[in-house]
């Protein structure tokens, strides 16, 4: 087990990140805070300051106070973040919900969370987010106001309207604790629906500060990141890293290979995020070499288990040498461990847990702690875990224990020198696609109301540049049975498209356990060595 590690800079310098955006306001004023190339916006950290301060006093004038919850669905965008900070002036809670929810989702996840409000993109790409909220507005249960993003269309007011209003107040803002709950961010659970860990202000500055400091933040750099806003690695570790290091965010509405290579050259961007697929395709893209790199200095990479090589690469193609693979959850606030930049085995480990948290691995069937290089469940502890999953005490009671060691349902192991290696399976069967996450009974619910399905069973099969990807091992009722086209556009038509089968088989009989349960892990062998039957 690794202990705290208090030998380095104190756990963050900061309380509240309200605390830390005055602080940022006072020193460096007009440095760049948030600089959007792809739509002009950028905000200096004073403006960054007025305007979240502006828009906080507006949701006052909406009759949203201390503790309400604001949930929010749209591309990376300037105002994803001057809403982030206005929530926790106010003393809310901010919602982010995944972009590619459709409307059944979207509907679970506000009433789930009891959302009062959401802002929104109007629409990007081909979701059209105000129409779903449009259609689900009069069945919501505590979501009384749908406010887009601009000046307001289709009979909504838009959120500039707020900031304006708010300009003309002069309500006090309130007080609030570092303890007090600042997010909630819906993960991926066991029952197939997302379950919403509530995060503190603290716990999201500790573990934001940590990751920073080793990954190598420096005052005025400028830091990138493919990764959406709603993932915790985008609005914690990315956003309030860059945000306490007094480094400039600087944003991409969503990943493409050349948008990025772009960014970091005209930006000259120091660090950057991302996940494995993402980084392999900007490893594979030809155009890479056209365009100048050299300023990227440090990264980080999660989500899935990264290839050693694969990242070494990097290190040396594009050059960015500092890249390191890193490992958390939502349920820790973003990161559990992370190398430092230097760290000789930051591509082979996730290296050791960040200042503050205790990792210890587990046998999980006994609980009992393992000695280094032994495989078990890693669990964690500290500062930045979860306060509980919200309205949902059983599932928070499973997840940490009286003495509050969060079960990561993880698998991995120490080295001797305690940092953490990720052995590559989980506990659970979740699929991590590509960095999202992916619950087979949600796939699978979906699935049987199919008419001609009888049974599924879901399950992730090893893909090289998502690292995992979508199957289904389908019994179905009677011939003929429907074409894998026409199975992954029912679920396409229910579920965002990323949680859609990529291959689906046809089977007569399940493996089963002794007490009839599904076998997954034999199924995914078997479409690995190709024993599964595959249907057009």
């Amino acid at each position: 087990m690794t202990k705290p590690d208090s030998g380095e800079a104190a756990l963050t310098p900061f309380a509240t990140l309200q605390a830390v955006l005055a602080h940022q306001a006072r020193e460096r004023p007009d440095q760049p805070a948030l600089v959007f190339p792809a739509s002009g916006e950028r905000r200096s950290f004073a403006e960054w300051h007025e305007e979240s301060d502006a828009l906080a006093r507006g949701l006052i004038g909406l009759g949203l106070g201390a503790g309400d919850h604001v949930a929010v669905i749209a591309e990376n965008r300037v105002e994803w973040l001057i809403l982030q900070l206005a929530v926790a002036k106010l003393g809310g809670v901010y919602v982010p919900l995944n972009t590619h929810y459709r409307g059944e989702e979207l509907r679970y996840a506000l009433d789930q969370s009891h959302s009062k409000a959401l802002f929104l993109s109007p629409g990007f790409r081909s979701h059209d987010y105000l129409g779903m909220a449009a259609a689900l507005a009069a069945e919501l249960a505590t979501c009384r106001h749908i406010v887009p993003f601009g000046e307001g269309e289709r009979g909504f007011a838009g959120h500039r309207r707020l900031i304006e209003a708010g300009r003309a107040r002069q309500d006090p803002l309130p007080e609030v604790s570092a303890s007090a709950v600042a997010g909630l961010l819906y993960t991926s659970g066991t029952t197939g629906r997302p379950k919403g860990a509530l995060l503190t202000h603290r716990a999201m500055l500790v573990d934001s500060w940590g990751s920073a400091q080793r990954i190598g933040f420096r005052p005025g750099d400028r830091y990138t990141s493919m990764i959406p806003l709603f993932h915790c690695a985008g609005c914690i570790m990315g956003v309030l890293g860059a945000l306490q290091s007094g480094a400039t965010y600087v944003g991409v509405p969503s990943f493409d290979p050349e948008l990025m290579f772009q960014t970091i050259q005209n930006e000259r961007c120091a660090i950057m995020s991302g996940v494995p697929t993402a980084y392999l395709a900007m490893l594979r893209h030809p155009a890479r070499s056209q365009y100048d790199l050299s300023s990227l200095r440090a990264g980080s990479c999660g989500g899935a288990d990264a290839n050693p090589e694969m990242l070494a690469e990097c290190a040396r193609a594009f050059p960015i040498p500092g890249v390191v693979n890193v490992y958390g959850q939502t349920e820790s606030a973003t990161l559990i461990s992370c190398p430092s930049f230097d760290d000789p085995e930051r591509f082979a480990t996730s290296g050791l847990p960040l200042p503050g948290c205790e990792v210890r691995i587990t046998d999980s069937q006994t609980g009992a702690a393992l000695p280094a290089g032994d495989i078990g469940q890693i669990e964690a502890r500290g500062p930045m875990i979860m306060v509980g999953y919200y309205d949902q005490p059983e599932a928070t009671a499973e997840t940490i224990d009286a003495e509050g060691w969060l079960k990561t349902g993880d698998l991995g192991y120490l080295t001797p020198a305690g940092r953490v290696v990720i052995a590559g399976g989980r506990l659970r069967d979740m699929i991590i696609r590509g960095g999202e996450n992916i619950y087979p009974a949600e796939i699978e619910q979906v699935l049987e109301t199919h008419p001609g399905i009888a049974e599924a069973a879901v399950f992730g099969v090893p893909d090289d540049y998502y690292g995992e990807i979508v199957a289904a091992a389908l019994r179905f009722r009677q011939e003929p049975v429907p074409q894998a086209r026409e199975v992954v556009a029912y679920c396409s038509e229910r579920l965002a498209r990323f949680k859609a089968p990529a291959r689906v088989f046809s089977v007569e009989r399940f493996p089963l356990t002794a007490s009839g349960k599904i076998r997954k892990v034999e199924l995914r062998q078997m479409a690995v060595e190709g024993r599964l039957t595959p249907i057009a």
